[in-house]
Parts: structure tokens; C-alpha cells; sequence
């Protein structure tokens, strides 16, 4: 039986497959896959400090009980024995949950739905993972507890919110994490910390027991190595398929343009030579732009905001001088929109859903970069106008519940940037198909 903590090169991130097919095949058990996930995470705790809180004794016995459920020829999903992180917003029964924030101080009594459904498929979950204060930030940075560091990019920001999770995917440490996205903050880390982001269409992954941000724009997604190991693990949660019939014969991509959302040419070069490797491959593409007249950072800046601040407007009053200022000044901004301008926000969404559904309808996907700079420092993603350039082209799909998928960008662009896919709301699997048939050019 293979040792895992005898690997010669122990922090390459191992996929979900891989794991799953050594643990069928009997190479190692989920014992000493979770012993050497925790001897990694123990390894890094100060250089990626991915994790806020460790469940080593819990995640022992969970491995053990998956082993035994194997030797009797009862495994209870693909998923069984798998490690998982957890972003620390995902109510996890017994176990603190901080938000990223001292306002926040909880001990959940029950499991959020997604963590019920993962106890129920076998998954063993190791701990749970950083982020940006209240999940509410693009940089990954955080006052209070230090964040997360970006283990492939070293002074390069880990992103946010999901950034401990996008970390510790990235270093090796858990071979598929959760996290949660209101405007990016799933694909923002995938894209900077060089792995894979997936936030699925709205509600697909249930957020219930999921300390929520901005209600009408908040989902669970998961960060990977790869798509295949999105593609098993939303199997499980949300029954889709993993065959390959979903994905149109006709190979048809379409590069997204919205001429409101500047591009940084470095960025842009690297999309169009990926672009063009995908045409060399086959790929039917094309060009589509964005409905004109609506803004989009406009139009989610003032509902997120609104509903942020509904949200959090308790802890905003009562101790303010818990909360870090890049937050409160943000919650303070959602104080001051009014009914008003969130009602025709809203229904500037509504104005504007058809027309995506009919420009995406088409395609297997609309192409974009994840993130349209490149990789801000640390110095640099402090600042609010980096702040806002990092979210430009993850808005859109929370508004319109929409599926997206980051994958790591060519070794050849600036490092680190991302390629983002997406579709129609609910078109999920054939998202994931497409994602897979492009990585799998992209890597040829």
C-alpha cells in the first residue's frame, strides 16, 4: 500500500479522481489520505495559513469510518473518504464559526445543507478555511486575523472572499474545498491562487446555514484542481451528470465583450492567444456584446450593498469597532442607498436577464478573463479602485444566477490570471462539460 507521506513531492495538489480511484484500488486508505493532509496543513500553517480551525481528531475518525465502510463493500459515494475544506460561513454543528470577523461569534447547533449532504456522501472534512471579513471583499486580505497567503503566487494576493479555501486547494492541502461567491468569491481566488472556481447556477448548492452576504446574489461554489473533480463532486450535491453528451457538437464559444469593463492589455493578450489555441482545436468562436444601457457594477454594487448592509446592519450599530475599515466603510455605503434605487436595480436585472438567456442560448459557453488585471500585490489590493477592478467580470453571473467557471490561465500569460466560462442559468452540466473539453485543449 502506497504511503502517502513518502510522496517525493508532497505539495502537488492531488486530484479528486486520483484520490478516489487510489482509495478504490485499496493503494492507501482514507486514514493516511487525511494523515497527510493534516501533516501538510501543519506544514504550512504560517507560510499559506489556509485554515482557521484544524478538526484533526474528527476528520481521523470520519477517514476511519469511511475505511471501514469500504472493507465491507458499502462506500457511500465517489466522495467517500475525500477530504474537504470548509469556508468559515458554512455552519458546521459544534464548531465556532467567525466569519472572518470578531463581530461574529457562533456556534452553530446544526450543519448548513451543503455539510449535511457531505457528511451523508462520506466526505471527511479537515477544517475550516479563511476569507475576507463577512465574505464581503475581493482581496482575501483581513485586518483581523492576518488572511490567507497566496501559496503559487507568493506577494501576489490570494483573492477574495474564498481565499483560504482557493489557498489550500492551491498548496496541496485539501484536494477540494467550499466557498461561497456574491460577485466572485469563488472565481477571483481560483483565478489568482491557480486553480479551478465553479460557482453553479443560483441555489443549486443549497446556502442554507450559510451565513448569508447579500441574500439575492449569494451561492456556494468549490474550488478544485481540476473540472473533472467539480464535475464529481456536484454529481453528488446536485445530481448532474458526468457524461460527455452534454456538450454540443458544434463546439460553439462566443468572447464576451462589455465595452463598460476596461481590459488590462496584458490580460487581453493573453485571452485572445488562448482563444486562439481553442480555434486551432476546433472551436467554433465567435464575438457577442453585452446589452447596452446597463451597467453592471452600478447595478450589483447597489444591490449588494443594499442587502450587506440589511444583513449586518446589527453589528454595524451596536460595535463598529469590531469590523475592519474596508468593510465598514462598504456597509456604511449601504446604509445610504434607499428603497428606491434598489427597486430599479432590481428591475434592471429583470430587464436584462432575457437578453443574456437569449445571447448565451447559442453557445456552450461565453468567454471572458476571470479577473481583468493582472495579479495585484498585497500593497497593492488594499486599495479600493484595485478593489474594484477585481470584480468587474464576476458580477454579471450573480446577478443572473448564472453558472461560471475559472480555469488557470496558460503558463505563457501574466501569472497569475484566469479564463472565465460561462452559460445560461441552469445549463450547469453542459457548463462543466465544455470547461473540461477546453482545459483539455488548452493543456495539448
Amino acid at each position: 500500500m502506497t504511503t502517502l507521506s513518502n510522496s517525493p513531492n508532497p505539495s502537488v495538489p492531488r486530484t479528486v479522481r486520483e484520490l478516489r480511484d487510489g482509495l478504490a484500488g485499496r493503494r492507501y486508505s482514507a486514514v493516511e489520505l487525511v494523515e497527510h493532509c493534516l501533516q501538510q496543513i501543519d506544514a504550512t500553517t504560517e507560510s499559506v495559513r489556509a485554515f482557521v480551525d484544524v478538526f484533526s481528531s474528527d476528520a481521523r475518525r470520519q477517514a476511519k469510518e469511511s475505511d471501514e465502510r469500504r472493507q465491507a463493500g458499502k462506500p457511500l459515494s465517489p466522495l467517500d473518504g475525500i477530504p474537504f475544506a470548509v469556508k468559515d460561513i458554512i455552519s458546521i454543528r459544534g464548531r465556532r464559526m467567525a466569519a472572518g470577523s470578531r463581530s461574529v461569534d457562533l456556534v452553530p447547533s446544526s450543519d448548513a445543507a451543503v455539510i449535511a449532504q457531505l457528511r451523508a456522501a462520506g466526505g471527511v472534512i479537515l477544517g475550516t478555511t479563511r476569507l475576507h471579513e463577512l465574505a464581503y471583499g475581493p482581496s482575501g486580505l483581513n485586518d483581523f486575523d492576518g488572511g490567507a497567503r497566496n501559496p503559487r503566487f507568493p506577494g501576489v494576493i490570494p483573492g477574495g472572499s474564498s481565499s483560504g479555501s482557493a489557498a489550500a486547494v492551491a498548496a496541496g492541502l485539501s484536494p477540494i474545498a467550499f466557498g461561497s461567491d456574491t460577485g466572485g468569491s469563488v472565481r477571483a481566488p481560483a483565478a489568482l491562487c491557480g486553480v479551478v472556481g465553479f460557482k453553479p447556477s443560483y441555489d443549486l448548492l443549497a446556502t442554507a446555514g450559510v451565513h448569508p452576504t447579500a441574500p439575492t446574489l449569494d451561492h456556494l461554489g468549490l474550488l478544485a484542481s481540476s473540472v473533472e473533480d467539480v464535475r464529481i463532486a456536484m454529481n453528488v450535491f446536485a445530481d448532474l451528470p458526468l457524461t460527455e453528451e452534454e456538450l454540443g457538437a458544434s463546439r460553439r464559444l462566443a468572447v464576451f465583450d462589455d465595452p463598460g469593463l476596461a481590459v488590462d492589455p496584458a490580460i487581453a493578450t493573453a485571452l485572445r492567444s488562448a482563444v486562439d489555441s481553442l480555434s486551432d482545436h476546433g472551436w467554433r468562436v465567435e464575438s457577442v456584446t453585452a446589452p447596452s444601457g446597463f451597467d453592471v457594477m452600478e447595478v450589483s454594487t447597489t444591490i449588494m450593498a443594499y442587502e450587506a448592509y440589511r444583513v449586518n446592519r446589527e453589528r454595524l450599530e451596536t460595535v463598529p469597532e469590531f469590523l475592519g475599515a474596508d468593510v465598514r466603510e462598504r456597509l456604511e455605503d449601504g446604509a445610504r442607498i434607499t428603497d428606491a434605487q434598489y427597486e430599479r436595480a432590481r428591475r434592471e436585472v429583470d430587464r436584462v436577464r432575457a437578453q443574456m438567456s437569449a445571447l448565451a442560448r447559442p453557445f456552450d459557453a461565453l468567454v471572458n478573463a476571470t479577473i481583468p488585471i493582472t495579479g495585484p500585490s498585497i500593497e497593492d489590493g488594499a486599495r479600493p479602485g484595485v478593489r474594484r477592478m477585481l470584480m468587474r467580470n464576476t458580477r454579471l453571473q450573480n446577478l443572473l444566477g448564472a453558472p461560471a467557471i475559472s480555469l488557470p490561465g496558460a503558463d505563457s500569460g501574466p501569472a497569475p490570471w484566469g479564463i472565465q466560462l460561462f452559460a445560461e442559468r441552469g445549463r450547469d452540466a453542459a457548463l462543466l462539460a465544455c470547461a473540461a473539453a477546453v482545459a483539455a485543449d488548452l493543456a495539448d
